[in-house]
């Protein structure tokens, strides 16, 4: 006969099990997610700042800064939140903004890590190419981040995203935008299968014009994937369709274009298929049907200058101009002083500052009331034929402005952005002080948080401009000019225009509350070793990704690693069903005891 000490044995050690596997195992360096994707979580926690220690030949690295638009490749070793990857492939990244950068008194350079490069079955969590961005031409470090956040709310398959605190060989290179390349990987991710065609146009056939039916005369339409099987590509029958009349449903996933150009025109991104570069977008064919993939928003919120366009309060008043005296700013007047064309590098408290004018311009007229019936910039709905084939049909023009009524109403808010541009205040503004190369000022950063010059303000005017759009109260033909001034735009050889001279960076937000967040000294640019909060020495982010007595430290911000899949909460529930069941038997056991 058991022994009733025996059987009180066995009990406490299914409960202790049962304590480790719900309490202890999530939150210890033990990794719980056994899935090919788990890096969405653990590597892109947008509830801290993730770091990433860059170890790299010295040559190597002075070389890949001083010829950066040659984009070569350099090996390196790269440790993400304590997990080291060695042999990976590096480069410098970008177009525009990459010669922009050249071209200015800066190296804070984008880079793409490549981390299969020298070894195909290497990989940070399933995790093949990550990109680091350096925010270039947005002093809100904001708009890109937000951008993708709206796009995965309308339900789009938006790449991972979160804030990235860099060092090279124990130097910090400072705060980026860490996103996920769309690669095969993204692919299996969000659509089940990556044997299918990835394109990123740019360039000859990126307007998606008909041309002809010989796929060679569309040199710009940048195939990615399953290069070997481009004959079976279903892309110039589908170019055929949106061009000429054909069954666009056959070929297009419609209703996510439709959520894809409703977000985009509400965000007026402008450095896009809709505006004149026609570019920084993605097309995926699975069984001949295409998605659109979103991509590249650091021009969001009108960061790329919006085409002028001819407002009135009524339909009667269509033909009536605008005024363009009447913008609620202009990017080419600083304190009464008119801008010189170039750009402008400046040397403030002791450190490198570019500012773009981001908030100067971010209330721009041209850019709160851009044209939702006609949704382009520098070009026309004829030049754009996908866009026109959606917009020309009734149904599925309907389904547009339903989406944007959804997107105005829901996400883009006062309330909805600043919910967002708070939290990111708390969790960034020291490493945006602590940030030795940054492009602009903690000031600046701030402004975009709350006020009357802050993305949530955009977003209330932008909304309310859109639902009067909608309701026929404001009509808004769009330019076919090219993109006016609002936002001074790299030329063709990547050099900026229009920026600002002698720039006063904005006061701190008079109702921005510090006990929110971290705090900041006056200057706002400290470097590394600089005041940080409450007037003492900066120090550098922890292995949690979290300066030491910040938020974020000490564990007060949830580890990746904490994230639980499906199959741990099925052992939980296992075990607690076991657990259960125990019970019964001991009860059982005591009464047949009796």
């Amino acid at each position: 006969m058991i022994k009733t000490r025996i059987v009180y044995l066995c009990m406490a050690i299914l409960l202790l099990l049962f304590v480790v596997i719900y309490a202890v195992l999530p939150n210890v360096g033990i990794e719980t997610k056994n899935t090919n994707f788990s890096y969405e979580n653990i590597v892109f926690n947008k509830n801290k700042v993730t770091t990433v220690d860059i170890e790299i030949a010295e040559e190597d690295w002075a070389d890949m800064l001083e010829n950066a638009a040659d984009e070569e490749l350099k090996q390196a070793d790269i440790t993400v939140n304590g997990k080291k990857i060695e042999n990976v492939a590096i480069r410098t990244k970008g177009n525009l903004t990459l010669r922009s950068v050249i071209n200015s008194d800066s190296d804070r350079y984008s880079l793409k890590i490549d981390f299969d490069y020298y070894d195909d079955t290497q990989s940070l969590y399933g995790l093949k190419k990550l990109n680091l961005n350096n925010n270039y031409s947005d002093s809100t470090l904001m708009r890109e981040y937000i951008s993708y956040e709206l796009m995965e709310q309308m339900g789009l398959p938006t790449p991972a995203h979160s804030y990235m605190y860099v060092t090279v060989n124990g130097e910090e290179r400072g705060l980026f935008l860490g996103v996920e390349a769309v690669d095969e990987t993204f692919l299996a991710n969000n659509y089940g299968s990556n044997n299918g065609f990835l394109f990123k146009p740019d360039g000859t056939g990126s307007d998606l014009k008909y041309i002809s039916d010989d796929m060679t005369d569309y040199t710009g339409i940048g195939l990615k994937t399953n290069k070997d099987n481009i004959n079976q590509s279903k892309f110039v029958e589908m170019l055929d369709a949106i061009n000429n009349g054909g069954d666009i449903e056959k070929y297009l996933d419609v209703d996510e274009m439709l959520r894809y150009f409703a977000v985009n025109t509400a965000l007026v991104n402008l450095d896009s298929y809709q505006g004149n570069m026609k570019h920084n977008y993605y097309l995926y064919e699975q069984n001949g049907n295409f998605s659109i993939i979103p991509w590249d928003y650091n021009m969001s919120f009108g960061g790329f200058g919006a085409g002028g366009g001819r407002m009135g309060m009524g339909r009667e008043d269509r033909q009536k101009p605008v005024d363009a005296s009447n913008s609620k700013s202009s990017p080419m007047e600083n304190n009464g002083q008119t801008d010189q064309a170039g750009v402008d590098r400046q040397q403030q408290n002791g450190q490198f500052n570019m500012d773009m004018g981001m908030s100067g311009n971010l209330m721009a007229e041209s850019a709160i009331n851009f044209s939702v019936t006609t949704p382009v910039s520098g070009t026309t709905l004829e030049e754009r034929p996908l866009l026109k084939a959606l917009l020309t049909n009734e149904k599925y023009r309907a389904q547009y402005e339903g989406y944007l009524e959804e997107l105005t109403t829901n996400y883009l808010t006062e309330d909805y952005v600043q919910s967002m541009t708070k939290k990111l205040a708390v969790l960034l503004t020291t490493y945006v002080e602590a940030d030795p190369t940054k492009f602009s000022t903690t000031e600046q950063f701030l402004e975009a948080v709350e006020g009357e010059n802050s993305l949530p303000e955009f977003a209330k005017q932008r909304s309310e401009s859109i639902l009067k759009q909608l309701s026929g109260e404001l009509v808004v033909e769009a330019s076919i000019t090219a993109q006016d001034n609002t936002m001074p735009v790299p030329n063709e050889d990547g050099e900026m225009k229009g920026m600002p001279d002698n720039s006063d960076p904005s006061q701190l937000p008079e109702d921005f509350d510090p006990s929110q967040g971290p705090t900041f000294n006056k200057e706002g640019n400290g470097p590394m070793g600089g005041e940080g909060q409450n007037g003492g020495p900066m120090q550098r982010p922890d292995e949690n990704g979290a300066p030491m007595g910040m938020p974020g430290a000490n564990n007060e911000i949830a580890d990746p690693a904490a994230t639980i899949d499906k199959t741990t909460v099925i052992t939980i529930i296992a075990s607690f069903v076991l657990l259960l069941l125990s019970l019964l038997f001991v009860y059982r056991f005591k009464r047949r005891g009796r």
